[in-house]
């Protein structure tokens, strides 16, 4: 019998658990899930907490949940559109993942890449798409990179040669 079949101990003799699984394997065909997206997503719709706490255990046991390669997936993507490292640790604590699996993403990024060549890469696309002379477009540059996390220290190196 699978892992992810009613447990022993029945939850609800009325088949609830059943019908909570089958929405929980629908969510989970759509991409990888934490632990934490899955319980906020049953939760979310009014599942009781008894079978959250099975379900998400049971989807743990089969793989079909798995916060290392849910929160690595978030580290990729966050370093694809240039935000600094402080930011993705601190969107992926966000999101639910604990320390260890944050720590973990982080050190399986692309490791020869640092903040400040994704900072100076974002500034050579920026500059192929606007002028970087006029004031207003070097402050959006700025404000651009310090929302992705980049210190402002690099970012004003960055630019003062643009003066």
């Amino acid at each position: 019998m699978s892992s992810l079949s009613r447990p022993a101990r029945d939850i609800d003799p009325t088949g609830g658990y059943h019908r909570w699984l089958r929405l929980a394997r629908r969510y989970l065909r759509f991409g990888t899930r934490s632990r934490v997206q899955l319980r906020s997503y049953l939760s979310n719709r009014n599942a009781p907490e008894s079978v959250i706490t099975e379900i998400v255990e049971a989807c743990s046991r089969e793989g079909l949940v798995d916060d290392r390669v849910a929160a690595k997936l978030w580290a990729e993507t966050l370093v694809d559109r240039g935000y600094a490292l402080s930011a993705i640790r601190a969107q992926l604590s966000e999101r639910g993942f604990d320390d260890s699996t944050v720590e973990h993403a982080l050190k399986t990024l692309r490791a020869s890449e640092g903040d400040e060549q994704r900072a100076r890469a974002m500034v050579a696309t920026l500059r192929k798409t606007s002028s970087l002379r006029a004031r207003n477009a070097r402050a959006s540059v700025s404000r651009r990179l310090a929302r992705r996390g980049f210190d402002p220290e690099l970012i004003n190196r960055l630019l003062a040669h643009d003066e």
